[in-house]
């Protein structure tokens, strides 16, 4: 796999070995940034460079360009990290990977590492050890809140963690923010929120919800689906 678009795009990422993860492919991310870069873009960000603190790596400075320019990203179940990293190379002001799998999440630090980010220091990134839906509940205790949140769980476990997201979901996002569910192509997201964009790439099922969005004025794009 590689990152295929943005700061460090044609970089080498890693899946973890064995079964238990299944990689969001370049092609599949390739397009669901493309969406994205559709329906949203940069947000003012306060923080420079000159901001952060003494010794912050180059690498993992917040960029101010990039068609995420300023965005807080969740990455639910993120598996080797590739979906978060995408939007961190396309200009994300930070970035939150959750991962319950310890091989999953000694590769989101190692593909973070081979990219020039360290997960312990980086005030971009935080690497969460554990349940999504736990994650999601400290967040919202702690006052945290995301722009972009990618949810990409194991295409079996989806209807179990459905009603989960539809409650734990909102006090986590801010005005205006976008979800992306990844989905097997026969499964709906059935999540109670505007459809912006909906489209399938193989066994594949790529939904773009707006969280509290009124239904008036929003344009959905279903498309049959393809090679």
């Amino acid at each position: 796999m590689r990152v295929v678009g943005g700061e460090w795009k044609g970089r080498p990422i890693a899946a973890p070995a064995g079964r238990q993860t299944r990689p969001t492919s370049d092609k599949v991310r390739e397009a669901v940034f493309g969406m994205l870069g559709a329906l949203t873009g940069p947000l003012d960000q306060p923080s420079s460079a000159a901001d952060e603190p003494a010794g912050a790596p180059i690498a993992v400075r917040a960029s101010s360009s990039g068609p995420l320019a300023g965005h807080a990203v969740l990455d639910l179940f993120a598996g080797s990290g590739a979906l978060g990293i995408e939007a961190l190379s396309r200009g994300a002001a930070t970035c939150t990977f959750v991962e319950a799998d310890r091989a999953a999440l000694h590769r989101v630090r190692r593909n973070l590492a081979r990219l020039g980010v360290d997960a312990a220091r980086s005030p971009r990134v935080r690497v969460v050890a554990g349940d999504a839906c736990r994650a999601l509940q400290a967040d919202a205790r702690r006052g945290a809140r995301y722009t972009l949140v990618l949810v990409d769980p194991p295409y079996a476990a989806y209807d179990g963690v459905r009603p989960q997201l539809e409650r734990l979901l909102p006090p986590v996002l801010s005005a205006g923010a976008l979800l992306v569910v990844e989905t097997a192509a026969g499964t709906a997201a059935g999540l109670p929120w505007p459809v912006l964009r909906e489209k399938r790439y193989g066994d594949t099922r790529v939904t773009v919800l707006a969280p509290g969005e009124d239904d008036d004025g929003v344009a959905s794009e279903h498309e049959a689906p393809s090679e």
